[in-house]
């Protein structure tokens, strides 16, 4: 899997998740401490999401970090 691919993913796991918990980008975006653009670059996988702030991502979401990876079947 190409870097690029898996930001895109990731960005896409961290979407369905936020989406699920019926909170905003810019909900998210306060509780990282990035703007609003930001978020919607991680979403997209423009942006690679350093893994401290994933941490704190999953922390807001009440999630388990290992739900904005994706599974092995899913390539």
């Amino acid at each position: 899997m190409e870097p690029k691919e898996i930001d895109k993913q990731i960005g896409e796991k961290i979407a369905i998740n936020r989406k699920l918990k019926n909170k905003s980008r810019g909900w998210l975006a306060e509780k990282v401490s990035r703007s609003y653009q930001q978020v919607q670059n991680y979403e997209s996988g423009k942006h690679r999401v350093a893994a401290s702030c994933l941490l704190i991502m999953a922390r807001a979401l009440k999630t388990p970090i290992i739900n904005f990876f994706p599974k092995d079947d899913e390539k």
